[in-house]
């Protein structure tokens, strides 16, 4: 039985190393979104706001982001532990992508945000939801996909509401 326990946890391993199934800070998809209640539903908030400035902390770029508005959606927070944050227009918050950053600085977006659930000073920071399934850029009136080859099945373009 002990064996049969040994093989089981290195082939999890294994299948976990291939398919870059790690935790916390690791940036890894593990799910596909395919509406916006979905993505809202994974985030914590939705801030629309510009990006003030970005710094490099080892792996990752944050960007401190100034809340214009923070919209809401029924959906919010339902799959979140401790649910939607309370973020309010003024408020900045930073963003933490440890990706090829996808933010510029002076950029407006909307933003589908997670906790990076972090210790220390980057507790307070959030995640893109889904890498870059989270974000949109703003154009006028418009929101924008930045990411349309993220596999996530979401609408290209948000019009916002008056």
């Amino acid at each position: 039985m002990r064996t049969r326990t040994m093989i089981a946890a290195a082939v999890l391993a294994a299948a976990c190393a291939l398919t870059a199934c790690t935790g916390g800070s690791s940036g890894s998809r593990h799910k596909l979104y395919d509406s916006i209640d979905a993505l809202a539903a994974d985030s914590s908030a939705i801030v629309l706001g510009e990006v003030a400035r970005q710094r490099i902390e080892g792996d990752s770029t944050v960007s401190s982001v100034v809340v214009e508005s923070a919209p809401t959606n029924p959906q919010l927070g339902a799959e979140v532990a401790g649910g939607a944050s309370a973020i309010e227009p003024g408020d900045v918050v930073e963003v933490r992508q440890m990706t090829a950053p996808y933010l510029v600085s002076g950029g407006q977006y909307a933003l589908f945000l997670t906790p990076t659930m972090l210790e220390g000073a980057a507790a307070s920071q959030y995640y893109v939801t889904g890498a870059v399934a989270g974000i949109y850029a703003r154009e006028g009136d418009s929101l924008h996909r930045v990411a349309l080859d993220s596999g996530d099945d979401l609408p290209e373009t948000i019009q916002l509401a008056d």
